[in-house]
């Protein structure tokens, strides 16, 4: 299986066909998520990596909207 930079994302590295799919995706870290392609053309699999200088939300904004109307005062 091999290992691309996602802006050749949409043809497979093997054949260069553009008929791919996208099977799987995974976040690995906070600020980055691998995809899992396959092709139609040849049947190879490739996997790609999105690197994003986004901050993702932290723990207490994610869970503060469903654990504030528990607490009773």
């Amino acid at each position: 299986m091999e290992s691309i930079s996602a802006p050749d994302r949409e043809k497979c590295p093997r054949c260069g066909s553009g008929l791919v799919s996208l099977e799987w995706d995974e976040r690995v870290n906070p600020r980055e998520v691998q995809d899992l392609w396959h092709c139609w053309n040849c049947k190879s699999e490739f996997i790609t990596t999105i690197a994003s200088d986004e901050k993702g939300p932290s723990v207490a904004e994610i869970t503060e909207p469903f654990f504030t109307s528990l607490v009773m005062e």
